[in-house]
């Protein structure tokens, strides 16, 4: 992204609150010291994510947006610009992002790893030349403008809420590969816990650099409705002492340890991560799925690749039309299992009337 923008981005985070929806990914130009807001989508640009941009602009006073997508329709660019020239007064530039067929292809073969792998093989994108694109660009900020947001966050450490928002910075540093401590978090005052989700819905992974009762603490906890699956490892106790804290225990839908935190803050947050890596790695095959077919991604991939590439060409050939409609339904972004159903629905509908 810096490479083809010219920013030097900085404390990235992603589905950040923004006014009354969240920000796929948002940053910081660090030279310009201005905000960075990044909407990302795999298909063809549409109306849904145009809007979101659209809301950006009314929001925003300041900053830069980048919308990436497979391609773009002229007329949402030229909607955007519209835009923009009516707020004029606002230092907003905007890059449209074309995303590369092959680095598509990419994503969704990382997308099929085991979930604690994909961090390792990012850089399977960066080998693809010209992963992304930039093909279109509107600036209305002053050369020489600087705005006030800063890529160094600053923390009060006697505050609970900056405790937990140091604590999740340097599980970021330690832990990158848990790709949920990418994203926003909500911090209070009265909350001493920072809560990531582990990778099942009503499970999570819960950190505390110092609890109510005054310990360090690291669980796992289990909504009443996972039950079954707390159970199955509770069975396991034993296997996870041996392997990630002689002190572990599971009782009342959770699975954890406690310990004396140290007077340095950092030092108790290096065994929080030392250990939350341990649990991972032990716990990673119960909720993400078994590593050991983590390879199997990588089998007859240029074969996969060349499948796809035959089948695209044919249906573009002999099915005119269907192929558009066809990669639409494929690609169309879903974010609950009611919409995946309907989307699902769609497609059969689709192959019936073929």
């Amino acid at each position: 992204m810096e490479e083809v923008t010219g920013l030097k981005l900085g404390n990235i985070a992603a589905e950040e609150p923004f006014g009354r929806r969240k920000i796929d990914l948002l940053s910081v130009d660090v030279n310009r010291r201005i905000p960075v807001f990044i909407e990302t989508q795999i298909n063809p640009s549409d109306v849904r994510h145009l809007n979101t941009v659209l809301g950006i602009v009314e929001s925003a006073s300041e900053g830069v947006i980048i919308w990436l997508a497979r391609c773009f329709q002229k007329e949402h660019l030229d909607q955007v610009v519209s835009h923009l020239k009516r707020n004029k007064q606002k230092y907003i530039a905007f890059h449209a992002i074309k995303i590369h067929d092959d680095t598509i292809a990419q994503v969704e073969l990382l997308n099929q790893m085991y979930k604690l792998d994909i961090w390792h093989n990012l850089d399977r994108i960066t080998q693809i030349k010209h992963a992304i694109k930039k093909v279109f660009t509107y600036d209305q900020i002053p050369p020489t403008h600087t705005g006030r947001t800063v890529d160094v966050l600053q923390y009060d450490l006697t505050r609970i809420e900056d405790v937990n928002r140091y604590l999740l910075e340097c599980l970021r540093s330690e832990v990158p590969c848990c790709l949920n401590v990418w994203k926003s978090k909500k911090f209070n005052s009265s909350d001493s816990q920072l809560s990531l989700g582990g990778g099942k819905s009503g499970i999570t992974f819960k950190l505390s650099v110092k609890n109510q009762q005054g310990f360090a603490a690291i669980f796992l906890h289990f909504d009443a409705n996972q039950i079954g699956f707390y159970q199955m490892m509770k069975r396991d106790i034993q296997q996870f002492r041996e392997n990630i804290h002689t002190d572990i225990s599971a009782s009342n839908r959770k699975i954890g340890v406690t310990f004396e935190p140290d007077v340095d803050l950092d030092v108790t947050i290096s065994k929080l991560a030392s250990i939350f890596k341990r649990m991972l790695k032990n716990f990673g095959t119960y909720l993400y799925g078994d590593s050991k077919n983590s390879g199997a991604v990588e089998i007859a991939e240029c074969d996969l690749l060349d499948e796809i590439d035959k089948m695209r060409k044919w249906v573009g050939a002999g099915l005119p039309g269907v192929r558009l409609m066809l990669e639409n339904l494929l690609l169309e972004e879903v974010d609950n299992e009611q919409a995946f159903q309907a989307n699902r629905e769609r497609l059969s509908e689709c192959l019936m009337r073929i």
